[in-house]
């Protein structure tokens, strides 16, 4: 199996990392420009602007969000090769990077020495909204005033990728009076659920033999040298306690359903099993026989929560799930097991008889299949589309139940691109995928 560490060592020096950071640098290698946005009292961030002149201030624009932290660099790191004919505004977030053991500091960086959540998201947002008025047509010189919003275009893979799928998703109005509002996700390798690195998520119960597993048998999301495996040795890193790990913001699937287990007091314990263990010592010893109050307090966390779907987006809102192409890096198959090849989008009704795994896969149809349920049950059904009332509802017979769901899949693909050996870049298949997907909506 591939180990991560040597791969997160080729990534470090493809982004050249550097002790200082001045305040706005203009570079007329690549036309990029990099500026400086100021983080409250959190200090600064770094943005570069690539080929933003070169094109109309009502051009879609691609907002970039790096996999993982980068100290400044100086010249900015390239992008990637499917981005670079398209204006590109790359937000230089900060978060503790998890290939290294320690953080990397410049002299004029944020007071914080490891940049735990909610920093990167905090970091996210100043710059969108610094985007927002410094790059929409209405703020734009000897531009008309338009009514229609600058789309924009998120891409971003690994932990940025949690980032940019909870932006997309936030941002995504279709009746707004901002100059600019996010109309695609494009995402590679993403972490859309962290809770599911937890011991009580129900990813890691038993497996049902009647239900198809989303991932290759063998339970080696953790191996040793796997990603997953050094991600969740990073952990105490990356969230200053396991309530971060809640935070839809982090976790963007928990926008459409309850995480269904409680937080734990580590990353490391299981808040049912110590229950458990509790409620069998004390029958055991006799303590709390008669006594109601300590029996409740023993036993009331012997069961997780409700896992209960959510509205997502709320009824009230003008947002509005965008088109998004997820996409994912094969499981390694299992020792003895041949090559698998890669799958293509994975339909609505088969993903509900999948059973989803901690791995990039997992992780993908689970939250591409909660976005094509809220674009089926609300959207499509809100707006009549099918033969009648309830047509878009799951399990919906018919033309109009079939074509509710064609629609949902072409809003939300998911897509998987085959074992990728390198750097944690897309590779050759991923990039001809995700230039083609941009192409579509941009030209």
């Amino acid at each position: 199996m591939q180990r991560w560490r040597p791969r997160a060592a080729a990534l470090r020096v493809l982004t050249r990392r550097s002790q200082s950071a001045p305040i706005r640098r203009l570079s007329s290698h690549a036309n990029v420009e990099t500026i400086s946005v100021r983080c409250a009292s959190a200090g600064s961030i770094d943005v570069n602007l690539h080929n933003i002149p070169q094109h109309t201030p009502s051009h879609p624009l691609i907002i970039y969000l790096p996999p993982f932290f980068q100290s400044s660099a100086s010249p900015p790191p390239p992008l990637p090769s499917f981005l670079t004919s398209y204006p590109t505004a790359v937000i230089n977030y900060r978060w503790h990077d998890p290939s290294s053991s320690s953080s990397t500091i410049s002299p004029s960086s944020s007071p914080s020495p490891t940049y735990q959540w909610p920093t990167p998201l905090h970091d996210t947002l100043f710059a969108y909204h610094h985007l927002l008025t410094r790059l929409s047509p209405s703020t734009t010189p000897s531009t008309p005033t338009t009514t229609n919003p600058r789309p924009i275009y998120i891409y971003s893979s690994y932990l940025g990728a949690s980032i940019a799928a909870s932006l997309a998703l936030t941002e995504s109005h279709v009746s707004s009076d901002k100059p600019m509002a996010v109309r695609g996700l494009l995402t590679y390798n993403g972490i859309y659920n962290w809770t599911m690195f937890l011991p009580d998520h129900p990813v890691h119960q038993q497996r049902s033999k009647t239900l198809v597993t989303a991932a290759a048998p063998g339970g080696e999301e953790y191996a040793d040298g796997s990603f997953f495996h050094y991600l969740k040795d990073r952990l105490p890193d990356l969230f200053p306690n396991p309530g971060g790990m809640f935070d839809p913001f982090a976790s963007p699937a928990l926008f459409f359903r309850d995480p269904g287990l409680w937080v734990p007091e580590d990353f490391e314990s299981s808040v049912t099993g110590d229950a458990m263990s509790r409620a069998v010592d004390a029958l055991a010893s006799g303590d709390g026989v008669g006594e109601g109050k300590t029996t409740t307090q023993t036993t009331w966390n012997l069961k997780p929560p409700p896992k209960s779907y959510l509205t997502f987006p709320p009824w009230s809102s003008t947002l509005k799930i965008p088109e998004a192409l997820l996409l994912y890096e094969s499981t390694p198959p299992a020792p003895g097991k041949g090559t698998r090849k890669p799958r293509k989008t994975t339909t609505t009704k088969t993903k509900r008889r999948v059973k989803v795994r901690n791995t990039f896969e997992g992780q993908a149809l689970e939250l591409g299949g909660f976005m094509r349920r809220s674009v089926e049950r609300y959207e499509l059904r809100d707006a009549g589309e099918g033969t009648g009332e309830g047509s878009a509802e799951e399990g919906g017979e018919g033309q109009g139940g079939m074509e509710v769901e064609a629609e949902a899949e072409r809003r939300v693909g998911m897509r998987d691109v085959g074992h990728v050996e390198g750097d944690g870049t897309l590779g050759g298949l991923g990039e001809r995928i995700a230039g083609e997907w941009l192409r579509e909506r941009i030209g």
